[in-house]
């Protein structure tokens, strides 16, 4: 049978010549191999000087070009690590670019050819040292993460920390920004507030950034040990190489007084369960009938007083929720937020919390309720505008191609620029493969292991962790009358 084949040579070094692997030499007994079985040379694919550690490869490009255009049925190799010494990269070019467009592979020495019953059962081994190449690299990647972490370098990246620069590995102090670090941290400890002091940045231009400082990022500053010295791996600090701008001292005595502000807050507005709102179900209330938000609120008649004191009971108040634009009388005080009303009665928060409680451990006995949730759900993440953009790169890498194979510019001049598109194209499917892992049974198994402590939960009786567990499961409660309806957190 006459095959249409393209041969592929490559060669990383010079010193690959005295070693039998030249360009020449390969490419004469791939075609001297074709005459034999009387097969027809549609072109010759050539990497001369490229690692075989990746694929990004102007000869390997023109080569799939022409698989995914159907030019070729066969490509043939001198030997398997000419294609790639990557596993994981061999594999892929073997079922998801070759298989996947009908066209055999064939490796002279190996004698290994994807069309035979043997070169499909060597795929399935490829794929199994694919995965263990590809979990030898990750271990790798992550033990020299820590290995430089507990030697006291800064992890790296492109954002270093604000009052430093990245050079050569290691952080150095920006001397302009390193000021700024010492002044939020000296002023906030003198008293000043994170709002007042974010305001004060900005007023004075906010010196050594590019945008405006903001509340969070103030906090982050305040939050960073990175300034006395220290870097952290996988939530473990460890001593570092690079100077630090403040104190220890500084550093730790800031850190008590953003607790005791935040908690003094809370308790400035009676809040017995500091970081945790009074009411369970504050912010996630919504009437069913005129569409407003409900709140929570605590009042009693002189009746209720009356008897609760002959109880000797401390409070003599009793907590529910109701519409926010309803006239409430709370101390005796007649409060109007709107002049327009509604019908929706009062619920008692003690009936109403107890029946939401019941509801999500309900939803934590029944698994396949949780999976019906989701597989309702549409898909949040847009991906048209990253597969758009890797189709443009696509298309730009094959005009390079084109270009590159009429002759009308080298390869030096090209090299850079793909390059550059593949790096990019590498993140892009990066990014669409973090949102395929956002798929309905990955959010419905997160869900069901939140949920899997719900009912150890409920039956402790602890007023904090039962509203934790519900502001993280729901998203919304609708009343209308005696009618419940909720609507799940379903962003997992």
């Amino acid at each position: 049978m006459t095959r249409s084949v393209g041969i592929y040579v490559r060669v990383s070094t010079e010193n690959q010549v005295d070693d039998g692997y030249s360009v020449g030499e390969q490419t004469d007994k791939l075609k001297k191999y074709c005459e034999i079985k009387d097969w027809s040379v549609y072109n010759v694919y050539t990497d001369g000087g490229w690692s075989g550690s990746n694929i990004k490869r102007p000869g390997m490009e023109m080569l799939v070009k022409d698989v995914k255009a159907h030019q070729i049925d066969t490509v043939l190799v001198y030997k398997l690590d000419r294609l790639s010494r990557s596993q994981k990269d061999t594999l892929y070019l073997i079922e998801d670019v070759f298989n996947a467009n009908d066209v055999a592979f064939i490796s002279l020495n190996e004698n290994f050819d994807t069309s035979t019953a043997f070169g499909k059962a060597m795929i399935g081994i490829l794929s199994v040292f694919a995965q263990l190449e590809r979990e030898q690299i990750t271990e790798r990647m992550r033990m020299g993460r820590i290995g430089r972490a507990k030697a006291g370098y800064f992890k790296g990246g492109p954002h270093s920390p604000f009052g430093y620069d990245y050079v050569d590995g290691e952080l150095r102090i920006n001397l302009v920004q390193a000021e700024i670090v010492k002044q939020i941290f000296t002023e906030y400890d003198n008293g000043l507030s994170l709002n007042k002091l974010t305001r004060k940045l900005n007023a004075e231009g906010h010196i050594g950034k590019d945008i405006n400082w903001s509340y969070r990022t103030v906090r982050q500053v305040l939050d960073n040990d990175d300034y006395i010295g220290k870097v952290h791996y996988l939530g473990v600090s460890y001593e570092g190489n690079h100077q630090a701008i403040i104190s220890t001292e500084l550093y730790e005595h800031v850190q008590k007084e953003l607790k005791r502000r935040q908690t003094a807050a809370y308790s400035k507005f009676n809040n017995p369960r500091p970081f945790v709102a009074k009411y369970m179900l504050s912010g996630l209330l919504r009437c069913g009938r005129c569409g407003s938000s409900m709140s929570g609120q605590a009042n009693s008649t002189q009746k209720q007083i009356a008897a609760a004191k002959v109880k000797h009971q401390a409070s003599y108040y009793i907590r529910y929720y109701c519409v926010s634009s309803r006239p409430s009388k709370l101390h005796g005080a007649i409060s109007t937020r709107r002049k327009d009303t509604c019908d929706l009665p009062t619920y008692s928060a003690i009936e109403l919390e107890t029946k939401v409680l019941a509801k999500i451990e309900d939803m934590s006995k029944h698994p396949e309720k949780v999976a019906r949730l989701f597989q309702r759900k549409s898909v949040q993440i847009n991906t048209e505008p990253l597969k758009k953009r890797l189709v443009d790169i696509e298309n730009q890498i094959e005009r390079f191609m084109d270009l590159y194979g009429s002759g009308t510019i080298s390869i030096d001049k090209i090299n850079a620029r793909i390059v550059k598109l593949n790096d990019e194209k590498e993140a892009l499917q990066n990014k669409l493969d973090q949102a395929a892992d956002k798929g309905p049974e990955v959010a419905a198994a997160k869900m069901n292991e939140a949920l899997a402590s719900a009912s150890e939960i409920i039956a402790s009786d602890d007023y904090t962790e039962q509203t934790r567990l519900v502001r993280s499961l729901i998203d919304k409660v609708i009343l209308n009358g005696n009618r419940m309806t909720i609507k799940w957190n379903l962003d997992w």
